[in-house]
């Protein structure tokens, strides 16, 4: 158990097992009547994610997030802030990773289902197409598993939606140093979903190669609705790209490293970092394909055997077994991972209205989820809707990750 002391007079520390959160005034408590989808009990969450079609695998964030919620409800809830200890009630819907599913899951999720607030949304689309209603609603929708830059621009008018994955921005900014660094003139070709996150990503390697040495020679899309993207592929070994960026998603990450060994097509790989769980969509490739490629990540990786004896990924693994989950699935993994986040956040939310909420996520300090890397915390500032700005390079053995250098933050580069 943690300890937690409040004051309203001094600035205190607050020594959590998971981590800290910063202070806040008496002013962010509530006063009146509760929100919607909370009561002195309970604290209803909604969520959409896609458990059909081509992003399928990503559905069991769903089934690990409501086994972390599960647990701490079996020990009479999350003791809030305000005193109150509530259960967490989580009602997942499939969207098969179709914004206009996403808008009508999430305007049933609220206005049906009364939730408090929204979580772990997947995708930037569907983030993006709900954000009008998110406003208009003041409904927090909490650690979306994108990372697009569009929550930054919209940060000044529009705080409710917070990213858990790291800003997009910053990920080319990482992957563009690292290609500078080993293919100061190099010949690109990037593989994008042909949506709001491909397009985004395309933009930002070109602002981040723009005067420099590298030129991207192949610019390659796909529809998400699409069959294979075989030819996508021979398309870009054709052009003489010696540099792959490989921004496919879901089962098209897969496809793409098959096809590119089929082809022995052996440039330097990198990958997007929301795409490349070792075990689901990474290794089923083919060591042909993926032995080589490089992403980063800010979480341990619980098929790498250089961390089983961890405390962390021997953590997952028991919570992973007991709850009849795959403990090598990093999907599965990541849930388990913001579904802690989620619940120390609702720790530190002082009161019973959403905007209680929104300023505990803005107020987390040095919290540790377990899983993240050595050196990675949560530090939210106002200013900036990212739960996530520390990272690491990581390179591909042919079936697990491992380490490519230290421990990079956005601060630094900038």
């Amino acid at each position: 158990m943690r300890n937690r002391i409040l004051s309203v007079a001094a600035a205190t520390t607050l020594i959590l097992t998971l981590g800290a959160c910063g202070g806040r005034d008496d002013s962010s408590k509530a006063s009146g009547s509760c929100d919607q989808g909370i009561t002195d009990s309970e604290v209803k969450l909604g969520m959409s994610v896609p458990m059909s079609g081509a992003g399928a695998a990503y559905g069991v964030l769903q089934d690990s997030s409501k086994a972390v919620f599960e647990q701490v409800n079996a020990d009479g809830g999350v003791k809030m802030a305000d005193g109150k200890k509530r259960k967490i009630t989580l009602i997942a819907e499939d969207d098969a990773y179709d914004p206009a599913k996403t808008v009508s899951n999430t305007k049933k999720l609220v206005e049906q289902d009364k939730v408090f607030a929204m979580y772990s949304v997947l995708g930037t689309s569907p983030n993006l197409a709900i954000a009008d209603y998110a406003k208009g609603k003041g409904l927090p929708v909490l650690f979306s598993q994108t990372g697009t830059d569009e929550f930054l621009k919209m940060h000044k008018d529009n705080n409710w939606i917070v990213g858990y994955l790291p800003q997009y921005g910053f990920e080319a900014k990482v992957m563009a140093k690292y290609v500078l660094d080993h293919k100061p003139n190099g010949k690109v070709a990037i593989l994008y979903q042909n949506d709001g996150f491909g397009k985004g990503m395309v933009a930002n390697f070109k602002k981040d190669f723009e005067g420099t040495g590298v030129t991207i020679v192949s610019e390659q899309g796909y529809e998400q609705s699409g069959g294979s993207i075989d030819s996508q592929i021979v398309n870009m070994q054709s052009s003489g790209a010696d540099v792959f960026l490989d921004y496919a998603t879901g089962t098209f990450m897969t496809q793409s490293l098959k096809k590119k060994g089929e082809l022995g097509w052996s440039p330097l790989t990198l990958l997007t970092s929301g795409s490349s769980d070792a075990s689901t969509l990474v290794a089923p490739a083919g060591p042909a394909g993926t032995t080589g490629a490089l992403t980063f990540k800010w979480a341990k990786d619980p098929t790498d055997p250089a961390f089983a004896g961890d405390p962390d990924v021997k953590q997952w693994n028991e919570f992973a077994s007991t709850h009849g989950l795959k403990p090598q699935n990093g999907i599965a993994n990541s849930g388990w991972m913001t579904a802690n986040l989620m619940v120390e956040t609702l720790k530190e939310t002082d009161g019973c209205k959403r905007k209680d909420l929104l300023d505990a996520v803005y107020n987390l300090k040095n919290v540790k989820v377990p899983g993240l890397l050595e050196g990675v915390t949560v530090n939210m500032k106002p200013d900036y809707p990212y739960i996530l700005t520390r990272v690491q390079m990581q390179k591909f053995d042919g079936s697990h990750w491992t380490a490519e250098g230290g421990i990079l933050k956005r601060e630094d580069m900038k």
